[in-house]
């Protein structure tokens, strides 16, 4: 029988950070599912990409979701596009003569069948976006109603979102648990439903990881999941729907180095480079305002420049003509075979260790940002920031089993269409979690 799918995604949830005595409802539904022990995020581990990835089933090496901030030669007038705001998103097709994602996403498998995909969100309006780009109608956020005028009447039914009286952004979740529950769980053309909260992900970034506004936001989250669950037993639901309870990346603690490009402008002082080069993240590009692009000598110095810098651990080269450089490696190791256009110069990997923070969880980063704020933040491919989560329950799954077979939030997509009956689809990197398949 072709199940009904739901994706609950806590943002940034680190498998090892998660405190059962605080989590009931998580403690209880690791009894009666199948738990992922070696589930990873792709790279870079950041937010929008994993979107993208969840979404399509395929790597950003193929996507083209290749960072949070992307560097793209002729969109607007700098080059610089900011995946969390839906307005950019929204632009690029008409800007560009392409799509913004390479590759079908679950909504447009789904759509091309009589089903739709549905998402309800804390997270940024870009963020929830990609999960559903060509159907922005389907996509509950707080922030934003996508251009729908269906929308704009959704949100005045569910109303506007309170004013967040903690330090975490209780308000915001419980407002797209509600999206999900009173909205999308009453439309039985919703093969699939994504719910995505951004806890706890915001309160690591601010507080700091085993820090008690981080713990508040697992009680947040664990409460959350319980609402949802009782939903689907109002609704009488249960045995037509399978739960995937997932994070998209890990977190670690930082020492904050300075930014890339701030490192990228010293470089290009000290070498007497022409300002040819820009940075977005871990990211290195060819300055899109520039007639004249670097020349293989001029990265070839700059990365060396890089690698003796004290923060940085390994530099990923996205050109063969740069994989003779020593030390570097390819960089379609990070984010699979490169067939777009997209690809920074180079990425860099920055020094990290299992260092314990105040709060005694290890795994500390040499952080490339300038921001004095941050206490955690993630987008690297250490194992703290790639380690994610990932669970399923329901009648399609063993119960209380453990898989350590290697997977990753590639996986995601073509096993929710294999569980709602699309078992003809083709082209992802991922596969079909069929290990934790309950035995006929």
């Amino acid at each position: 029988m072709n199940r009904r799918v739901i994706i609950i995604g806590t943002d940034g949830l680190r498998p090892d950070c998660i405190d059962l005595s605080r989590m009931p409802t998580y403690a209880a539904l690791i009894r009666e599912g199948a738990l992922f022990s070696s589930f990873h995020s792709s790279y870079p581990s950041e937010t929008r990409v994993s979107m993208t990835t969840l979404t399509t089933g395929t790597l950003p090496g193929r996507h083209g979701v290749v960072g949070n901030l992307m560097v793209i030669p002729g969109f607007r007038h700098d080059g610089f596009l900011q995946t969390g705001d839906d307005r950019d998103l929204l632009a690029y097709k008409c800007a560009m003569s392409e799509p913004f994602i390479l590759d079908p996403t679950l909504g447009d498998r789904l759509g091309a069948h009589g089903l739709k995909l549905a998402v309800a969100a804390s997270s940024s309006p870009g963020a929830s976006l990609l999960w559903n780009l060509n159907h922005p109608e389907q996509v509950i956020n707080p922030s934003s109603i996508y251009e729908s005028e269906q929308l704009q009447q959704l949100h005045k039914e569910l109303g506007a979102v309170p004013a967040e009286l903690s330090h975490i952004r209780r308000e915001r979740a419980l407002w797209a648990t509600r999206a999900l529950t009173e909205v999308h769980l009453q439309n039985p053309a919703n093969g699939a439903m994504v719910l995505w909260l951004s806890e706890p992900d915001s309160a690591q970034h601010d507080y700091g990881l085993g820090s008690p506004e981080n713990l508040e936001a697992l009680e947040l989250i664990d409460g959350c999941v319980a609402e949802v669950l009782r939903a689907i037993d109002e609704k009488g639901l249960r045995d037509e729907v399978d739960l995937f309870l997932i994070s998209d990346h890990g977190h670690s603690t930082i020492q904050a180095q300075g930014s890339l490009q701030e490192h990228v402008r010293k470089a290009c002082d000290e070498l007497e480079l022409a300002q040819r080069f820009v940075a977005a993240g871990h990211y290195v590009y060819a300055a899109p305002q520039e007639a004249v692009t670097p020349s293989l000598q001029e990265t070839a110095s700059l990365i060396d420049w890089v690698q003796q810098q004290p923060w940085c651990e390994r530099v990923y080269v996205g050109s063969s003509d740069l994989c003779d450089l020593p030390g570097v490696l390819p960089m379609e190791q990070l984010v699979g075979p490169i067939t777009h256009r997209r690809a920074p110069l180079f990425a860099v990997q920055p020094i990290w260790s299992g260092e314990q923070n105040e709060y005694g969880v290890p795994g500390t980063t040499l952080s490339l940002t300038s921001s004095s704020m941050l206490r955690a933040s993630h987008g690297t491919a250490n194992p703290y920031d790639r380690h994610a989560f990932c669970l399923a329950v329901g009648s399609s799954f063993r119960q209380g089993f453990i898989s350590d077979v290697p997977c990753g939030i590639q996986d995601i997509a073509p096993t929710v269409c294999w569980l709602v009956g699309l078992r003809d689809e083709t082209g992802f990197d991922g596969r079909v979690l069929s290990e934790a398949f309950k035995l006929e």
